[in-house]
């Protein structure tokens, strides 16, 4: 049977004798937790089973385990790892892969390439999104080792600087934006969003980085005298187009809050054909999360994180 380690510690040694109750709670784990650590943990202390009810001291070392509430299966993949300690795993997430299986998609999704990872270099973890992208959105995601670690981001109420490179159609003017423009659920629709009072706040802070135009060619019939219509005589004619390069800071977390707000703004992102865009030059919302920087919830360091561009979005803009 498959567990995962949700702690595993040394007890402080000028730790008094404690009862394994209140060690836990020490530990930053939610009620939920506690109560099902008590009901179905494995707890061992010191390399021997030890029970709820057994005594705690300092000097200890003290490993408790759970069976996965949803047990995913392996699927080898090639994880680009931003960075990874005890409690936390940063992963580059490449667009086209799902965070986690979904009633259609069993396999090949983040947490199957995760799990599998954990697998193979032997460590006994789970899969805990502190937060989520879209499929087809590509960068930064983080991943908490337990429930104890995702559950310490939650208590901490940590504070994310999170940055995005975003490339949408159009020349946006060179001039620093913030839009607080709420967001709400489409009526009729359980995907997308749309701007709207009755919505929940919303802000971007927004960038323009660079501008770039590509050539296109316009293969519309062109219609003479000598044309009969509905031939296949067809010419081809060069034209241009414009893409601006945007960095989206995000002051909020809303769902497709970026796609939403650029959109509003008459400026969609290329590829987002949810939400005005086309797929000429790219086959999915031109969306990178790049940065973000934050304290650490178990140790307190400050990390300040980021991933390249992939060469799909830099084909734009070059």
């Amino acid at each position: 049977m498959k567990t995962a380690t949700i702690i595993d510690l040394i007890v402080d040694s000028d730790v008094h004798t404690q009862s394994m109750n209140h060690i836990i709670k020490q530990q930053h784990i939610s009620q939920r937790m506690r109560r099902r650590l008590r009901n179905e943990g494995i707890i061992i202390v010191n390399d021997e089973p030890a029970t709820w009810n057994t005594l705690v001291h300092g000097g200890d070392h003290l490993v408790m385990k759970l069976t996965p509430e949803q047990e995913f299966s392996l699927s080898p993949m090639d994880l680009d790892i931003v960075y990874e300690d005890e409690h936390i795993l940063v992963i580059n997430k490449a667009a086209g892969v799902l965070m986690h299986p979904t009633s259609t998609v069993r396999d090949h999704t983040l947490a199957n390439g995760v799990l599998y990872y954990y697998q193979e270099t032997h460590q006994h973890y789970d899969f805990h999104p502190v937060h989520r992208l879209d499929k087809d959105t590509s960068g930064i995601v983080i991943i908490a080792k337990t429930s104890v670690v995702q559950h310490a981001f939650d208590k901490k109420h940590t504070h994310f600087h999170k940055s995005y490179d975003a490339i949408v159609e159009g020349k946006l003017p060179a001039v620093p934006l913030t839009i607080n423009w709420p967001i709400g659920r489409k009526p009729g629709s359980i995907i997308e969003r749309y701007c709207t009072n009755e919505g929940k706040p919303a802000r971007t802070d927004i960038t323009v980085i660079s501008h770039n135009t590509r050539p296109i060619v316009d293969k519309s019939p062109i219609i003479d005298s000598n044309t009969i219509i509905g031939s296949n005589n067809m010419a081809d004619r060069n034209c241009e187009t414009h893409f601006t390069h945007l960095q989206c800071l995000l002051h909020t977390g809303r769902t497709h809050q970026i796609r939403v707000h650029v959109s509003q703004l008459g400026y969609p992102l290329a590829g987002d054909d949810l939400y005005g865009g086309h797929l000429d030059y790219i086959q999915r919302q031109a969306l990178h999360a790049a940065r973000v920087s934050f304290h650490h919830p178990m140790t307190n360091k400050w990390l300040e994180l980021s991933a390249d561009m992939p060469q799909d979005m830099k084909d734009l803009i070059q």
